[in-house]
C-alpha cells in the first residue's frame, strides 16, 4: 500500500442514475494507465459505477458485471479524443493465486493505454499496483448509496482534489 494516501472523499447518491453521473465525472479525471478497484458487497453498485465511468470514456457498450468473464475489454475515446481502453474486472470468482495468473491481471494493469476498474479487489492482494484508487460503495437505502472515494497515490490525490472541487463546486 502507498504512504500516499490522502483523505478520502465521501459522498451519497440518490439513485443509480445518479452513481453513474458521479462515475462519469470521475471517468472523464481519470488518467490512462490508472487502476480503480472497485469495493462493496454484492448489489453495492458497483457495476452501475462502472457504467457511467464507461459512459465518460465513450465506449458505446452496454457494461454488465464481467462476473463469468472475469474480463469484459471496451474501447473508447479518453478526453484527449485518442483511442483508450477499459478493462472491467471482475475477481469475485477467483479462488486464488494461480487464478489471478491465468487470468494475466499484470497485462492489464500494465497497460499504459488502458484504464483498469476491478471488483472485488481484496481477493488480488499482492498483485495489486501500490498506487491506486479505491471506491468504497455502501448500500444505505433502497436506490441511496454511500461513496468513499481514497487515493493511494499523488496522481490519484490529483484527481480526488479535482474532482472534488467539481463535485462540491456544483452543487
Amino acid at each position: 500500500m502507498s504512504t500516499a494516501r490522502r483523505p478520502a472523499f465521501d459522498t451519497i447518491t440518490h439513485s443509480p442514475e445518479q452513481t453513474r453521473q458521479l462515475a462519469a465525472t470521475l471517468g472523464r479525471m481519470m488518467p490512462r494507465g490508472s487502476v480503480v478497484l472497485l469495493s462493496g458487497e454484492i448489489g453495492a453498485g458497483k457495476t452501475t459505477f462502472a457504467q457511467g465511468f464507461a459512459r465518460a470514456l465513450k465506449t458505446g457498450d452496454h457494461v454488465q458485471s464481467p462476473t463469468f468473464t472475469i474480463v469484459s475489454e471496451h474501447r473508447g475515446t479518453g478526453t484527449d479524443g485518442e483511442a483508450v481502453r477499459l478493462y472491467h474486472i471482475d475477481l469475485y470468482r477467483l479462488e486464488g493465486d494461480s487464478d489471478l495468473t491465468s487470468v494475466g491481471l499484470d497485462d492489464y494493469l500494465d497497460d499504459p493505454d488502458g484504464v483498469s476498474l476491478i471488483e472485488w479487489p481484496e481477493r488480488a492482494g499482492p498483485y495489486l499496483p501500490e498506487d491506486y484508487l479505491l471506491v468504497e460503495l455502501t448500500p444505505v437505502a433502497d436506490e441511496k448509496r454511500s461513496l468513499r472515494i481514497t487515493p493511494c497515490g499523488d496522481v490519484y490525490r490529483d484527481v480526488v482534489d479535482r474532482f472534488r472541487g467539481e463535485v462540491v463546486g456544483g452543487r
